[in-house]
């Protein structure tokens, strides 16, 4: 079976238009369009291309002739874009994988389908990728990780050796994971969260909020 040079990507937000600057600059794909729920159509046009309703996608972007890019933020904790994969799965296309160039993925790395890995990462060897996973840019994921399905690391993750990410997590920028640690399925850890010990399925973690001192910045003897 031919590989179809075009695609269509699921969403119309601002990570619907990052994945269509990153096609642009890192395929040789033609972006055919964009899908979004029916009640979340702004416009019949983004970005210079069209936009549809998601019920109607094999109408306009075929299976056979379109691949596809689920790209959808981590809205009520991944369920939404886990949905919308696995609809379009079940409609049968197949997904792309946007790699960065300026990523640096070792050899021995497993990854599934549409999986997103943002400029500057580090993906350590025999680390695992499920489908859908979302590697925000400058993180790194340190050897003999795992990342189960629609997992999502914002910018700047660190995850020491051996962690295991659950099916539909959430980690927030600058977030940090000690290693051999697991954080559960639909876990949310917040920006700035250093953790070091496991986390339970749903569970919710929040860094300590910054101390606004008393005293004005020219006053400080620097």
């Amino acid at each position: 079976m031919n590989t179809p040079q075009r695609v269509v990507i699921v969403g119309n937000g601002q990570v619907a238009e990052l994945a269509l600057a990153r096609l642009r600059r890192d395929t040789a794909l033609q972006v055919a369009g964009f899908v979004v729920d029916r009640a979340y159509i702004r416009s019949p046009e983004l970005l210079g291309l069209p936009v549809h309703a998601f019920e109607d996608i094999t109408s306009h972007f075929p299976p056979d002739t379109h691949l596809a890019v689920v790209a959808i933020g981590p809205t009520a904790v991944n369920r939404i874009r886990a949905e919308r994969f696995d609809q379009a799965r079940a409609l049968g296309y197949r997904f792309v994988n946007l790699i960065s160039p300026r990523a640096s993925v070792w050899p021995g790395v497993v990854m599934g389908e549409n999986c997103t890995i943002g400029d500057g990462c580090v993906i350590q060897p025999y680390t695992r990728l499920g489908d859908n996973v979302h590697v925000g840019s400058g993180s790194v994921v340190g050897h003999h990780v795992v990342l189960e399905d629609h997992c999502y690391l914002a910018a700047s993750v660190a995850l020491a050796g051996s962690v295991t990410i659950g099916r539909a997590a959430l980690l927030g920028v600058g977030a940090v994971v000690r290693d051999r640690v697991r954080v559960g399925a639909e876990a949310v850890l917040g920006a700035g969260v250093v953790l070091s010990g496991h986390a339970q399925a749903r569970a919710v973690y929040a860094a300590p909020q910054p101390v606004l001192l008393p005293v004005s910045s020219d006053k400080l003897p620097l």
